[in-house]
């Protein structure tokens, strides 16, 4: 009886995780750069394999991944306004590092500095930023002022099957920060939208909210199943 229970508890947290990853996504539809987290019930083969080994007859619990997939590009003529083609991320600083967002509606701080939207300075290849005028971005990074270079944006190039961790907000993380990568392509004046897909989130919500309501169904009945078992035996 525990395991049925353990199963059942199982799969409705799962079912949990996933409506709470659906809900994050729906919020952040018009979030700048935003990447969908997707909930699955394991990354790769091998982790489901050895989950399968060492679990048979339980769910695996969901995990959450970042769909790296991008955005459309959308015109601002913001010369502040930052978005990169393919994959790959700005490099930016904060308490606790150095982290990653595709987030590139930036702004310039009372001390000059190129910062994102809460003020977390955006790297280049020598540090923080320092702009004085309005600056031309070239594809490749480099941050022209006046005809001067004045820096060079780094931009970390992420494979498609490295496990993002989530930061909170726009920023990301992983095992391990990749280095710049000189191939990236910036477009100045330009911003990401998220990759979020309405339709797609709203058919994922139905489905798991049917399976929610179908476990539901089950726990009741053992439930009842349970209680008559106790009744009868009360009896003997």
């Amino acid at each position: 009886m525990s395991d049925a229970i353990a199963s059942l508890a199982d799969a409705l947290r799962n079912d949990a995780e996933t409506l709470r990853v659906i809900g994050n996504n729906v919020a952040n539809m018009d979030t700048v750069a935003y990447r969908r987290e997707i909930a699955v019930m394991h990354p790769t083969f091998e982790q489901a394999a050895d989950a399968a080994r060492a679990e048979i007859g339980r769910p695996l619990a969901v995990q959450s991944m970042i769909d790296q997939r991008p955005g459309t590009l959308k015109s601002t003529d913001e010369p502040l306004h930052l978005a990169l083609e393919g994959p790959g991320f700005f490099v930016v600083d904060t308490a606790n590092g150095e982290a990653l967002t595709r987030r590139g509606d930036f702004r310039l701080d009372s001390d000059g500095r190129l910062v994102t939207q809460d003020g977390k300075a955006v790297l280049g290849s020598q540090g923080a930023i320092q702009i004085a005028g309005t600056p031309a971005i070239a594809p490749d990074g480099t941050v022209r002022v006046g005809g001067e270079t004045v820096a060079q944006l780094r931009i970390a190039q992420v494979a498609a099957e490295t496990q993002l961790t989530p930061l909170g907000g726009d920023l990301y993380t992983a095992a391990q920060l990749p280095d710049a990568d000189p191939a990236a392509r910036v477009r100045q004046g330009f911003l990401e939208t998220s990759n979020v897909e309405s339709v797609q989130e709203m058919v994922r919500l139905i489905e798991t909210m049917r399976h929610f309501e179908t476990v539901q169904r089950f726990v009741r009945g053992y439930d009842d199943m349970v209680g008559k078992a106790i009744t009868e035996l009360g009896k003997v």
